[in-house]
This record gives C-alpha cells, sequence and structure tokens, in this order.
C-alpha cells in the first residue's frame, strides 16, 4: 500500500461529510422558513414590496393595520423598535423578527409565488411612506363613462312660473323666466335671463351666453360656468351690478341706487290692479258696491269702526273655528269649507272697498262739479285719492336722504288711509248683510203671527 494513500482517503471522507451536512442544514434551513411562510399566511395577508414585504393583519389586532418589513420595521407608518414591537404584536413579534432577519433576495423567494395585486391601504389619519411597487399595477376602476346630454332645440320661455333645466340637459336657445326663477344644472347655448326671480347655478352648469336678473339674485356654485357677461339688478338693495367675462374676476361695476324708481313702479303698478280689481267688483255686484257705498255716505264712524273690528277679530276667530272643528267628529269635514269662507270675506272686503272709493269719488266730483255721474269713473277718482299722500311720498323721494322725514309722514299718513278705507267698506258690507238678515228675520216671525180678531 503507498503511503499517501491513507491521508487522500481521509480527506475525501471528510469532504463527503462536510457536503452531506451542508445539504443537511440548508435543507433544514428551506424547512424553516415555510414554515415561517405558512405562519406568517395564515395570520396575515402579504404583499411583496421592491423593498421588503408588508403585512395586514387578517384578524383585527388592536390599531396595528400594516407592518412594514425592510431593513426596519414600522407599523401603521411608524418604525418601532423590538420592545415595542413585542407590546403591541404579542406572541407574533417573534415571527415579525425572524422574517426581519432574512435578507431582501431571501423575502422575495419566500413569498415568490404570491402575485402583487394591490398595494395595501393604511388608514386615512395615519400617514405611511411607501415605496415602489417592482411592477406597475393596473388600474381596476372602470372610467366613468362620457357624459351624455338630452339635447333640447330652441328656446325655453315661461311667465308665471320656473324654469329647469337638470344635469344632463342641453337647451340650445335662451331660457327665460318671468315672475318666476330660472336653475341651470345642465348646458345653456344661449342667454339666461329671470326677471322678479332667482337664477341658480349648479356646478355643473354652463352658459355659453349672458346672464341677467332683474328684481332678484343671481346663486353660482362653485364651477359654475358662464362665458357671457353677469348683469343683475337686484331690488332688494336697489342696486345694480355687471360682471363682464375679461374682468378676470374682479369686483363687478355697480352703479346707480333706483330705490326712487323701483319703489315708483311698484306703487304705480299696485294702483292699476286696485283699480281693476275694484271696477271688476263693480261690474259683477253693482249693488253690492252701490249699497256699501251708502253706508259709508250715511254712517261713515259706524261702518269703520265695525271694520277695524272685523279686521282685528278675524284671525282669532279663524283659528279658533279651526280648533273647535278639529277637535269635534262632526266638524273634521267642515275644515274644508274654511278655504271658501276665507276667500268669501276676503271679496266681500274688496267690494267693500269699491264701495268707499265710489262713495269719495261721488263726493269729489260733486264737491269739484267734475263732469257727468260715472261708476268707474267715480271708482277710479275714489282710488286715486285714498293713494294720493303715498303716491306724492314716491316723487318726494326724488329730491333725496334729506327729504326722508317728510317721505316718512307721507308713506304713514297714505297707508293709514287706506286701511280707513278698506276698514269702512268691510263694515259697511258687513253692516248691510247684518240688516237684511234681521230684516228677513223679522218678515219670517211677523208672516207667522195669526191675527186675532174680536
Amino acid at each position: 500500500m503507498k503511503r499517501g494513500f491513507i491521508p487522500t482517503a481521509l480527506a475525501a471522507a471528510i469532504l463527503i461529510v462536510s457536503a452531506s451536512g451542508h445539504g443537511a442544514a440548508r435543507q433544514a434551513s428551506n424547512d424553516d422558513q415555510q414554515a415561517l411562510r405558512t405562519r406568517i399566511e395564515q395570520r396575515y395577508d402579504v404583499v411583496p414590496l421592491s423593498g421588503g414585504v408588508a403585512l395586514t393583519p387578517k384578524s383585527p389586532r388592536g390599531d396595528v393595520r400594516l407592518i412594514e418589513i425592510s431593513d426596519t420595521i414600522a407599523i401603521n407608518g411608524v418604525q418601532v423598535s423590538g420592545r415595542e414591537l413585542r407590546e403591541r404584536l404579542g406572541a407574533d413579534a417573534d415571527t415579525v423578527l425572524r422574517l426581519s432577519y432574512l435578507d431582501r433576495d431571501d423575502l422575495r423567494r419566500l413569498f415568490a409565488r404570491q402575485a402583487p395585486q394591490a398595494e395595501p391601504r393604511p388608514a386615512p389619519d395615519v400617514p405611511v411612506e411607501r415605496t415602489t411597487p417592482a411592477a406597475p399595477v393596473a388600474p381596476t376602476t372602470p372610467a366613468p363613462p362620457a357624459r351624455q346630454y338630452r339635447r333640447s332645440t330652441g328656446d325655453r320661455v315661461r311667465v308665471f312660473g320656473d324654469v329647469v333645466v337638470n344635469e344632463g340637459e342641453e337647451v340650445t336657445g335662451q331660457v327665460v323666466a318671468v315672475l318666476g326663477s330660472v336653475r341651470i344644472h345642465g348646458e345653456v347655448g344661449d342667454q339666461v335671463v329671470a326677471v322678479l326671480g332667482t337664477v341658480e347655478l349648479g356646478p355643473q352648469a354652463v352658459v355659453h351666453g349672458d346672464v341677467v336678473t332683474v328684481g332678484g339674485r343671481l346663486h353660482r356654485a362653485a364651477g359654475a360656468r358662464v362665458d357671457g357677461s353677469v348683469t343683475e339688478v337686484a331690488l332688494g338693495d336697489m342696486s345694480a351690478s355687471i360682471s363682464l367675462p375679461w374682468l378676470n374676476g374682479r369686483e363687478p361695476f355697480r352703479f346707480g341706487r333706483i330705490g326712487p324708481v323701483t319703489r315708483l313702479i311698484g306703487t304705480t303698478f299696485r294702483i292699476v290692479l286696485l283699480a281693476l280689481a275694484a271696477c271688476l267688483a263693480l261690474v259683477v255686484a253693482r249693488r253690492a258696491v252701490e249699497g256699501a257705498a251708502q253706508r259709508v255716505s250715511d254712517e261713515p264712524i259706524k261702518a269703520t269702526l265695525v271694520g277695524i273690528a272685523a279686521w282685528v277679530l278675524f284671525v282669532p276667530m279663524l283659528v279658533m273655528t279651526a280648533i273647535v272643528l278639529s277637535i269635534s267628529i262632526v266638524g273634521i269635514p267642515l275644515l274644508i269649507l274654511l278655504p271658501f269662507a276665507v276667500l268669501i270675506l276676503l271679496l266681500m272686503a274688496l267690494v267693500g272697498f269699491s264701495g268707499t272709493v265710489s262713495a269719495i269719488g261721488q263726493w269729489a266730483r260733486r264737491r269739484f262739479r267734475m263732469g257727468t255721474p260715472s261708476g268707474l269713473a267715480d271708482v277710479c277718482l275714489g282710488i286715486l285719492i285714498v293713494v294720493l299722500p303715498l303716491l306724492v311720498a314716491r316723487f318726494v323721494a326724488f329730491g333725496g336722504w334729506t327729504l326722508s322725514p317728510i317721505v316718512f309722514l307721507l308713506v304713514a299718513t297714505g297707508l293709514a288711509v287706506e286701511f280707513l278705507a278698506w276698514s269702512s267698506g268691510f263694515g259697511a258690507v258687513l253692516t248691510n248683510v247684518f240688516s237684511r238678515w234681521q230684516a228677513k228675520r223679522s218678515a219670517r216671525s211677523t208672516s207667522h203671527t195669526v191675527p186675532t180678531t174680536l
């Protein structure tokens, strides 16, 4: 046997034993890592990151919502020490620590079969610094569909009502409301106008023309678009303003206090309506109007006192009647008649007012020897005399604020005279109705009396 054979055999045996031991150690290490992975996946959802992994608990674990493992360990975005980790995770702290001992390659290989679907979202109030995922994640939310408009050609105009353009609707022409409001939530191809009404522009509103409000307000939400100019004439504060598109958000032009003009126009309009209503009452109920005029001429003080008492007791009596009818079973159906009763009383008041102004007009015509007698002319003349103080106040108001005390006195006098005219007329109608009822009652009782003969 050669001398070198024994050392060579011993060296070969040592290499074989060493290789087998290293293989056994690697196998044991792989088994430990698989057991570690199994334990982690039982308790957490794992999302691989470019610098490590992120764990989200499958079941609630106090305030722990996210654990990030890379070069350090962070809970909810805040780096923690080993002691804090044990206090917050308890028995899972050792498992997480063992996971942190692995380098990036080992972590990637350990969870290689787990495809990164989406990075976990931490709580909204906890800032978490994230690293960029290794591969871009495709968006899962579908893109919102394009807005579909319901097209309406031509203009949209309404009198004594509101105009509404709903979201998703397009009007190619103008949108106009007279004595009504305009609400825009869609798209308008031309101008938007509201007379004695407001204009409301929603966040999705698009107006390609001008926006004009007369006697109302413009309420414009954030996001609303107006390509033209904005003109606002608000009768509440008696001012007007114009906002042009090229002002770039600057303060709109404001001009002219138009208080006296608008008050004069409003008073004139009310006088015209009052004259029309009184003349209509004369045509429809001529006998009742002439009877009220005769009663006011004969007993003006009595008729006025009765009318004032009726106006004072009108609301309390109405409320008391409604309460009595509502608490009685028989009276509940009669509640339906209350609005009609109120309407009848208001018509009686209008008839009485027509009689009062007719009596005033007759007196003025006789006093100043004006023309031939005419019922409609007497009514119009009487209304003009009743509202004359208020009309004079509107003209005096053009003199400025220095004449404000005189204007106030004239307005108060005009309102008082008009109230007395309404009260005397209402009282005259009520007195006539009561007198006729009393006369019919007396005639009925007399007809039922049997005469006796001696």
